[in-house]
């Protein structure tokens, strides 16, 4: 499978990411595992999760994590894929399923949850660690200062940031310059083909917009990683569902790619896929015929 490398890091991952977020919860451990086993037998290598998705799902948050750590246990093939996994969004109280009360990224919680995802995982080391939302409340400083730490310790490799607006981005940058700190290699962000009204609110999440392509594109050392690439089916709809894509333009866009193209799924993640100078755009299914054909469009 086509593989670019993650900023200027030496980790080197599939543009065609695979989605975990329902492991454990919504797909079954067993097809779990059949998904995984296809996925890396493909060629693929890049496995995208967090310490909270099953929140969503009515679990504890912790299932995608801990299936992955049984089926890293019994293949026992570490070194053949990069995980990615995150921290900060998780619940402070896990019966209020909202987000108003995430955890956050203060240097107790950063540590505490390293050492859980490790644990559930059963890995020793983390290859990419995403910043799952930002938090205004702690001072960056010391999130950052925290990152590092982990990382000269061996428990983290790299260093991502998701649904950041671009200031905090940069303010982060001149903190690792400032520091000799290790900067943020991705930015898993919202985006897809269509793009949302200017006022769309998907708080916490944040669209990946043209001023965060601008600065992707201007730096050349942070790799744009693509969620919700497909709108939970949009792209098999001829009428556009949600009502924050709902344009003319988007109209015309989608009715002019669903008569041209026989396969907009893969179309639609291949596009995404060549924007910012390369990028990688995740894929959750519970189908393995899904998975294989959307694989074919991303060999090398």
């Amino acid at each position: 499978m086509r593989k670019i490398f993650l900023g200027k890091s030496n980790l080197k991952v599939s543009q065609l990411g695979l989605g975990c977020i329902n492991f454990g919860s919504k797909t079954s451990e067993s097809d779990s595992f059949e998904l995984l086993d296809t996925y890396i037998e493909n060629g693929g290598n890049f496995i995208d999760t967090a310490n909270n998705y099953a929140v969503w799902a009515g679990g504890n948050g912790k299932q995608s994590e801990e299936t992955l750590g049984k089926w890293i246990s019994a293949r026992k093939n570490r070194k053949d894929y990069i995980l990615a996994t995150k921290l900060g969004a998780y619940p402070k109280d896990i019966n209020s399923r909202d987000f108003s009360n995430m955890q956050g990224l203060d240097s107790k919680t950063i540590k505490e949850e390293i050492e859980k995802s490790l644990n559930n995982l059963k890995t020793d080391y983390i290859d990419l660690l995403y910043l799952h939302v930002d938090d205004y409340k702690t001072p960056q400083e010391e999130t950052m200062e925290t990152l590092d730490e982990m990382i000269r310790k061996g428990f983290i490799r790299e260093i991502g940031c998701s649904n950041f607006q671009t200031w905090r981005i940069e303010s982060a940058r001149n903190i690792c310059e400032k520091n000799n700190y290790k900067f943020f290699s991705a930015v898993q962000q919202r985006y897809t083909y269509l793009q949302p009204v200017l006022d769309a609110d998907f708080f916490p999440q944040v669209a990946a917009d043209k001023s965060l392509g601008e600065y992707i594109e201007f730096y050349h050392d942070i790799t744009m990683v693509s969620h919700t690439s497909l709108l939970k089916g949009q792209y098999l709809k001829d009428e556009i569902t949600l009502k924050v894509y709902d344009t003319a333009e988007n109209r015309e866009k989608l009715q002019k790619l669903r008569a041209e193209e026989k396969n907009p799924v893969s179309w639609v993640l291949k596009y995404i896929t060549e924007q910012f100078g390369g990028s990688v755009a995740l894929f959750t299914t519970n189908s393995t015929k899904h998975l294989v054909e959307n694989i074919k469009y991303f060999e090398e």
